[in-house]
């Protein structure tokens, strides 16, 4: 099992649901946590072993969510 706790920096989250722009999106999509962990990728200086997870994760089947 792989799993990932995200933590809200701001304190919030700024997504809706694409049918409903005054409900939340929950869980949160998970396109929306890759596009994050690949601009903290970029924002890393683009190490090459984070590059290995990044690539790694993009290649694995599409998640079972428990939230």
């Amino acid at each position: 099992m792989f799993a990932l706790e995200v933590e809200f920096l701001s304190g919030r989250v700024y997504a809706t649901d694409f049918r409903e722009r005054d409900v939340p999106e929950w869980p949160p999509h998970p396109s929306r946590l890759f596009s994050a962990l690949v601009a903290a990728f970029y924002e890393s200086g683009l190490d090459s072993d984070l590059r290995n997870a990044v690539v790694w994760l993009e290649q694995e089947k599409s998640p079972a969510i428990w939230a």
